[in-house]
């Protein structure tokens, strides 16, 4: 027995506890008003934060130490002052901030409390539908999508796709798949007010939240389906999907259908997670990570329905085969978005 291995793996193992529980912490801090407080407040004592957020001061003396430690914040022992640096405001307290990593906060916990479920699953088969985690995911995803959807959309990835936006300001019929609460969706409507613009998706409670949204664009419908009922007549010139299809069910057969449904000289853009189809090239903490939450969302959805359970880390490799054996006859990847954990793809007829 290698005395060094295991003193290595103590401290890995003291980083995977450390990162559960400062999850955890950041939930708390979420939901109570903390982080909302210090975004707007920057620096205070426990006892000023407390008073000022209406919180328990035992609760935020706790708390605020487990962040410090965490480097979440930075602690003046001269003045017991707490200070979130705006670098890192960044990724906890902005929704408008491409940055805003808060989703996570929903997800986690979410996720977490079917830990028993997805063990009963990894041993008799099967998985957890979609709906079976409640609204917290429906919160997570779109808190975690939203903000660079909002940001880098227009602005960015859709201008990546060589003469899309001119053909979206002349006027084309667009879809999104799995849209989610729409986020996407309405922000290409407001853009591009002369196309038209189709979210389907299967939960019931985000197209709800989409339809609330949208009520004063004239050009965007949300519809309740499945990737396979996308209606092929009349085509669709653009059909975009947001780290959709490594959730489906069938995903060969989706992007079968999303390949029938595009005009002949439509484009699909099909964002996923930034990956390799290797494990090997995956072996880092972005790798676990994905492959975690593949295990406990994405995976699982699709398995939960006798599905293939494609996984989050298909990969670039994989997508491009894919894209062959469904027909498509251009696929390419979009390299000059620089994403750290999403790759794009223009997928051709």
């Amino acid at each position: 027995m290698d005395r060094s291995r295991i003193e290595e793996f103590l401290d890995r193992f003291v980083g995977f506890a450390s990162g559960a529980t400062t999850i955890g912490l950041l939930a708390i801090a979420d939901r109570s008003g903390l982080l909302a407080w210090m975004g707007e407040h920057e620096s205070g004592t426990a006892k000023e934060i407390a008073e000022g957020a209406g919180l328990e001061e035992r609760y935020v003396i706790e708390i605020m130490s487990g962040l410090a430690a965490a480097g979440v914040f930075e602690y003046q022992a001269e003045t017991q002052t707490f200070t979130l640096p705006p670098e890192h405001a960044l990724f906890l307290v902005s929704e408008t901030s491409p940055y805003f990593m808060g989703g996570w906060f929903d997800m986690v916990p979410t996720v977490m409390s079917k830990v028993d479920a997805l063990a009963e699953a990894t041993i008799n088969g099967g998985g957890l539908s979609f709906d079976e985690f409640g609204p917290g995911i429906v919160r997570g995803i779109d808190r975690g999508n939203a903000p660079s959807q909002r940001v880098f959309l227009v602005s960015r990835w859709l201008p990546a796709v060589p003469g899309l936006v001119d053909r979206l300001e002349a006027g084309i019929a667009a879809a999104d798949v799995g849209c989610g609460a729409g986020t996407a969706v309405i922000t290409m409507a407001g853009a591009f007010p002369s196309s038209q613009f189709t979210g389907f998706d299967v939960s019931e409670e985000s197209l709800e939240l989409a339809r609330s949204r949208s009520t004063d664009l004239p050009n965007v419908t949300f519809v309740s389906a499945s990737v396979d009922q996308i209606p092929l007549d009349p085509p669709f010139d653009l059909i975009t999907s947001f780290d959709v299809i490594h959730d489906l069910v069938d995903p060969l057969a989706g992007l079968s259908r999303i390949r029938q449904a595009l005009a002949t000289d439509g484009m699909y853009l099909m964002m996923e997670p930034n990956a390799s189809s290797r494990l090997e090239d995956n072996l880092d903490e972005r790798g676990a990570m994905l492959y975690g939450i593949s295990v406990m969302h994405c995976m699982t959805q699709s398995l939960a329905h006798g599905g293939e359970g494609l996984g989050a880390a298909w990969g670039r490799e994989r997508a491009a085969e894919y894209a062959k054996r469904t027909g498509f006859g251009s696929f390419r990847s979009l390299d000059d978005i620089n994403n750290k954990f999403s790759a794009f793809y223009l997928l051709e007829p």
